[in-house]
């Protein structure tokens, strides 16, 4: 037995004299000692008694408001749809609702994603009565009419909603910026039914290419909540329905990626009007700004009507049906460069005017149309064309990649990540240093001389 024992001590440790017990008490002091393996007590009580309620109820909040906002956009389109004249003269009645809106509180007007993320770097919290009016004239825009998404509210609002729980929770305004990007993605994650991929939408957007971990646990516990919150009102069926199977091959590959350039030369385009107009409307006093780019959009609305022979494209931001048509079915090649080219002006002349809304809703219709044109080429795989290209149009005007690939795939149930991280990545890359969103920081920007690494506030660390 001696002779057994020393042959399996050797054979482990390499020794048949070491003492086993002795050599695996000395181990166990050094690996396992306090000094080591140190569970931090407070952080953990911090979390789960402040972070985790906080998470909670915001995404509770914002669920039940998300779940009164749809049902209230849903039943005035359902009334607009029921005569299409309605939908072109019901933009105007919003215009003016919103001209007079904006002149006491211009903060309430425009995407509202740019405005939210510069709010988020300063120290004031949104104000109750901003909060209240944003609802109510975005419960307007996205219920007829305007092609306008549904994050720029939704972003603002959640923001709002994340900053005054917190403090209720009391939480310093030190947390003020954690607080709102969480109530963002929470509200957003509900209302767009993509709890993750707003989740990281929010984190990715407040600066371009640099993603800020902080937020993340709670950010999804409370988008999660939220988006749950929202189901169990009404209900979990995907945004962009899809009826036809989701197939690809290699030999496509090559055009997804050359569809991910087009769109990254398009939101480009589409970016350059959209500021030049926005800026330009600044000459028009701010109560009649909405009124006179809806106005000018109007005879666009009608032509997207006639085109697409649907009133889809105009009651999108209700149910985004537009997108599910254009998945599923091959519209002429004419048709979708209209729509492309139509919902850039109309975007340009009523969101950069003042209306409330969104812009991811624009570059998911943008997207859509060009994965349509290069569906022609593989008719078969008409639905990852359209779904790879409206990754690709939401990752070059955001400069958010990865929440790009997760939000499509959220929306429309399906997976196509491999084809859709193709278009995504080329139109990333090829759309560097832009994006259609203001109040983006990029940490990039001037000479390579100028790019500074993060200086980690260590006694332990090196000077740059």
């Amino acid at each position: 037995m001696g002779k057994i024992r020393d042959f399996f001590v050797f054979l482990i440790f390499g020794n048949k004299n070491i003492q086993v017990f002795k050599y695996f008490k000395r181990v166990c002091k050094e690996n396992f000692s306090p000094l080591n393996i140190k569970i931090d007590s407070v952080s953990i009580f911090f979390f789960l008694g402040r972070w985790l309620p906080f998470s909670v109820a915001v995404g509770i909040t914002t669920g039940i408001i998300a779940s009164l906002m749809d049902l209230a956009v849903v039943n005035i389109n359902n009334f607009l749809s029921t005569n299409i004249i309605y939908l072109f003269i019901y933009p105007l009645f919003v215009a003016i609702i919103t001209g007079q809106t904006i002149k006491n509180n211009p903060e309430v007007g425009g995407p509202g994603i740019g405005f939210s993320i510069l709010h988020l770097k300063g120290k004031k919290y949104l104000k109750i009565k901003s909060l209240v009016y944003k609802l109510i004239i975005s419960i307007f825009t996205l219920s007829g009419g305007f092609i306008a998404g549904r994050e720029g509210p939704s972003f603002y609002l959640g923001i709002g909603i994340g900053e005054w729980i917190g403090k209720a929770h009391g939480f310093g305004k030190r947390f003020k910026n954690m607080l709102g990007l969480i109530g963002g993605g929470a509200f957003t994650g509900a209302l767009l039914k993509a709890p993750l991929g707003s989740s990281i939408f929010a984190m990715e957007l407040e600066n371009m290419y640099d993603f800020d971990y902080r937020p993340f646990v709670p950010m999804i516990v409370a988008s999660i909540v939220s988006y749950l919150t929202f189901s169990f009102f009404r209900g979990n069926h995907a945004f962009i329905q899809l009826t036809s199977e989701a197939v690809w091959s290699l030999e496509s590959i090559p055009y997804i990626i050359a569809m991910g350039f087009v769109a990254s030369v398009v939101i480009y385009i589409y970016t350059l009007m959209f500021h030049f107009f926005a800026k330009t409307a600044k000459i028009i006093s701010a109560n009649r700004r909405p009124f006179i780019g809806t106005l000018i959009s109007v005879p666009f609305m009608i032509g997207l009507y006639y085109i697409t022979n649907d009133a889809d494209v105009l009651s999108a931001p209700v149910n985004m049906k537009i997108l599910s048509s254009m998945a599923q079915m091959n519209f002429p090649i004419s048709s979708d460069v209209t729509i492309i080219a139509f919902t850039i002006v109309i975007t340009s002349f009523t969101l950069g005017f003042g209306i409330p809304g969104g812009l991811i809703l624009p570059v998911l219709i943008i997207g859509a149309a060009l994965g349509n044109i290069f569906g022609h080429i593989f008719p078969d795989q008409l639905v990852v064309f359209t779904l790879a290209g409206m990754g690709a149009a939401l990752s070059a005007a955001a400069k958010t990649p990865l929440a790009a690939i997760v939000m499509i795939t959220e929306m429309s149930h399906d997976d196509v990540v491999i084809p859709m991280t193709a278009a995504v990545i080329t139109s990333y890359l090829t759309s560097f240093g832009y994006s259609l969103y203001l109040g983006q920081e990029n940490i990039f920007k001037g000479g390579l001389k100028d790019f500074k690494p993060y200086k980690v506030n260590n006694q332990n660390s090196e000077k740059p």
